[in-house]
């Protein structure tokens, strides 16, 4: 059975942690990073490898298994191994100091891939599963409701809004501009045509030529010879055709077979693979509810028990503790003191009074320690305390990897000797949730015990020391922290105001909007095989690869905007920027972003709040209230595109247009200087744009934390695209179709202008029609010419010069090669003079 299957899994991956724990236990030396960065690289970048391996196996075990006590400690045990995961990521890209691509987040690990024999698969980080199911689960669905609600009752639908693909005049000529091009298309067609006249007219002569050699030979020719010898040449070319065909077809069997390709199938089909185990999931979340239902009610009848049965033994051996610890105090004080509080008992330095030896030693190694001070403080001077500080080490935290280790205990002292073999339903085991209730027991009983002994030590202080005892006074509770007031823009203007009341009418006005659904394994593309070779070949950091952007997508926002946990524990970052040509996926991630994370999504794209800004104080409000709702209802995902309009100059420069919404980036940079978005908050500011060029360099980089490329496609990209796309719309290709060949001539083409033109082609109509009239490449040529691309090669460099600026990687790169030049000037420690 599944449960079997995915609990040897977990001991197998528990199995894994120990070793990689003993791994991670060597950077405790004080000499560790004492070590040359390309070693440090290396170490960093199996041990990321390793626990991404890890995490997945781990997140594929908390996904299928129903049993509620396993589930809860899994799930501590996975979020601790997403946090070392992203640490390890992080101190990789620190150490990524051997190529152009400086302490980039982009980290190219193909040639560590091929060294370890492992699949480039290897490095997918995939957004946990859970987010979207248990996070917040009854909150998330009153939202969700409270907004389908607010949707029909101001639009008259509740419908996802699907984004409109505007198709693009690429040539909007003048008319003599329009002859001019007509007259060279017809030159061209009248030269193709007189070509093939050409062709056909040598081909017959040729023919001609041959025959008339032939009978000038003796040879003698009749037309059923000549149809024999034609018969052959068809016979030949079909037999070809039809053993190609037969070839290719045993092939995809053959991988099929092994596992290296799936068996092509319509989602939509009840009989595929993927409804089968659409079906087969949601049978194991709805026993899964059944399992928690049963062991919550559950946990209250053995808390009961546990009380009765228990509870009078455990507060007897309690109290026989203190009332001892009582009488080993009056002995060390010779009877003449008595425990100040109950609560003492819990504090080991103050369990027990210091004796006068301790007393004396304390206060003679005070003494010694002042005088030695003094003498030497003197001669050492400003220098000592120069050498103090050089002294001081850096040390690499280690403080997850102790509470892994913890974890791993916990899993070995629990389920290590627990026979689960005949649990078949999976529900909860009896013993185990004892000894969880057991724990609350004991510091319920703490808080009855301490009372008992308070009035004990009443007593004895009147038996004792003939005086009634002066009880310390109880530490008032502490006061509620009062909400931290902002001196934002729009503050005044919503003082008061329910959140619920700003959200409804932000719904109104269509901020608040619900996006498709989509996945961020949509964002499709492989891993760069050559990565390690272009940075060594180029001057600036080469294009990442898809699969880095859905790494660095799914660790830096996907997992602290899916998990309070994670939030606490990873950076802080809330601002975003995505960049790169119209249709590269930026809006895809945006969409897959806001569906894996439960997130809202907020609109504030200039030409959606152009009607309800228009002066300084709405503007302010509109702000205020987009902030609030989205950190209120969090997880929330506040999306600006169109950037260039609020980040480009105020004023027309040459070749850039003037920034019409400049108005909105001094109340944005107030959000963010005011820390609006606080380090709990679960939310993220994602500003888009296509034309990055016009933004102002310093504004934009100061602004955005990170900042993401979206690239153009390499052609093996493009043909793995242009074959989903196809195969998703139900189209099984031809193997004679020319799939390369239609990648090649997609060069320069987004994904999002692939997408467009194969759907303006597939139509239902046609897709009718592929039995008589199969596909044809001349068929995408012209819906393709009619999509925007990038026109030059010096256009598409412009980007990858701005993206290796944006994102500090130039800056880095030249202050380490300045250094190496001149330590002095490239010192970190250099003081200006």
């Amino acid at each position: 059975m599944s449960n079997k299957l995915y609990n040897q899994q977990w001991q197998e991956t528990i199995n894994d942690m120990q070793d990689l724990i003993q791994l991670e236990n060597s950077q405790a030396d004080p000499e560790f990073l004492n070590n040359q960065a390309y070693e440090l690289f290396q170490f960093y970048a199996q041990n990321y490898i390793r626990y991404i391996d890890i995490y997945k196996r781990l997140e594929d075990c908390y996904d299928q298994i129903v049993h509620p006590q396993k589930k809860a400690d899994l799930q501590s045990m996975l979020e601790l191994v997403i946090i070392r995961m992203i640490e390890n990521k992080k101190s990789l890209i620190a150490q990524n100091k051997h190529s152009a691509n400086y302490q980039s987040d982009m980290v190219n690990l193909d040639e560590m891939i091929a060294d370890l024999k492992l699949t480039p698969d290897r490095l997918e980080v995939p957004i946990p599963r859970y987010f979207r199911k248990e996070t917040d689960k009854q909150r998330l669905l009153e939202r969700e409701d409270f907004i389908r609600k607010q949707l029909i009752d101001f639009h008259d639908t509740d419908m996802p809004e699907e984004e409109v693909q505007v198709q693009q005049l690429i040539f909007n000529p003048t008319i003599d501009e329009a002859i001019k091009r007509i007259q060279t298309f017809e030159r061209g067609r009248q030269g193709i045509f007189r070509s093939y006249q050409y062709k056909e007219r040598k081909r017959d002569l040729d023919k001609k030529a041959e025959k008339a050699k032939k009978m000038a030979g003796g040879e003698e020719i009749n037309e059923d010879e000549e149809k024999s010898q034609a018969t052959l040449v068809l016979q030949k070319y079909f037999k070809g055709y039809k053993g190609r065909e037969e070839l290719y077809k045993m092939r995809i069997q053959e991988m099929e077979f092994l596992g290296i390709q799936k068996k092509f199938e319509e989602k939509i089909n009840p009989q595929s693979e993927w409804a089968k185990s659409e079906e087969h999931r949601q049978k194991m979340n709805e026993t899964l509810l059944k399992h928690q239902k049963d062991y919550q009610t559950a946990q209250i009848e053995l808390k009961k028990l546990v009380q009765e049965n228990e509870g009078p033994e455990i507060r007897e051996k309690k109290v026989k503790e203190r009332v001892e610890w009582i009488d080993q105090y009056l002995d060390k004080t010779e009877g003449k003191k008595l425990p100040q509080r109950a609560i003492d008992y819990y504090d080991q330095k103050k369990r027990f009074p210091p004796t006068a030896e301790e007393l004396e030693a304390l206060k003679g190694g005070k003494k010694g320690a002042k005088k030695e001070e003094k003498k030497g403080g003197d001669k050492k001077g400003k220098k000592g305390k120069k050498d103090a500080k050089e002294d001081k080490k850096e040390t690499v935290n280690l403080n997850t990897v102790v509470k892994i280790n913890e974890t791993v205990d916990q899993y070995l002292s629990t389920w290590g000797s627990i026979n689960d073999a005949e649990n078949f339903q999976q529900t909860y085991v009896t013993e185990v949730a004892k000894g969880a209730i057991r724990q609350n027991v004991n510091e319920e009983m703490n808080g009855l015990v301490d009372e008992l002994i308070e009035i004990e030590l009443d007593n004895r202080h009147l038996f004792l020391l003939k005086k009634p005892r002066k009880r310390p006074k109880k530490p008032k509770p502490p006061r509620a922290p009062k909400p931290k007031k902002f001196k934002v823009p729009g503050v005044g203007a919503c003082r008061g105001k329910n959140p619920f009341d700003m959200l409804s009418e932000l719904i109104d006005v269509g901020i608040v909007k619900r996006l498709m659904p989509a996945q961020l394994q949509d964002l499709k593309g492989r891993q760069n095989f050559l990565g390690v070779m272009q940075e060594q070949a180029y001057d600036i950091a080469p294009d990442p690869s898809l699969a880095q952007l859905r790494a660095a997508l799914a660790e830096f926002i996907a997992m602290p905007l899916g998990s309070a946990n994670l939030k606490e524990k990873l950076d802080k970052m809330a601002y975003f920027l995505f960049f790169g040509p119209p249709g590269s996926g930026k809006t895809l991630a945006l969409r897959a972003l806001a569906t894996e994370c439960n997130a809202m999504t907020l609109d504030l794209t200039p030409s959606n709040i152009a009607g309800r800004c228009t002066d300084k104080a709405s503007i302010g409000k509109t702000l205020y209230m987009a902030f609030a709702v989205a950190k209120h209802f969090h997880p929330s995902i506040i999306f600006m595109d169109e950037i260039e309009q609020v980040f480009g100059s105020a004023k027309k420069k040459k070749g850039v247009p003037a920034a019409t919404w400049a108005k909105l980036k001094k109340p944005l940079q107030d959000f963010k200087k005011q820390k609006f978005i606080e380090a709990t908050s679960r939310v993220a500011f994602i500003g888009c744009t296509n034309n990055p060029l016009f933004c102002v360099m310093k504004d934009t980089k100061n602004f955005f934390e990170k900042k993401f490329f979206f690239p153009m496609l390499n052609h093996d990209t493009r043909l793995m695209l242009i074959q989903d796309f196809i195969e998703t719309k139900g189209v099984q290709l031809d193997f004679t179709f020319p799939l390369s060949t239609l990648a090649h001539i997609s060069d320069s083409y987004t994904a999002g202008a692939i997408k467009q033109a194969i759907d303006t082609v597939l139509t239902p109509a046609r897709i009718k029609r592929l039995q008589e009239d199969p596909l044809k490449i001349q068929e995408f040529t012209l819906p393709l010419s009619k999509l925007p691309f990038i026109k030059s090669i010096d256009e598409y460099k412009a980007l990858r010069t701005f993206m290796d600026e944006v994102t500090g990687t130039k800056e880095r790169r030249e202050k380490a090669k300045q250094a190496l030049l001149d330590p002095k000037k490239g010192g970190k420690n250099n003081k200006k003079k």
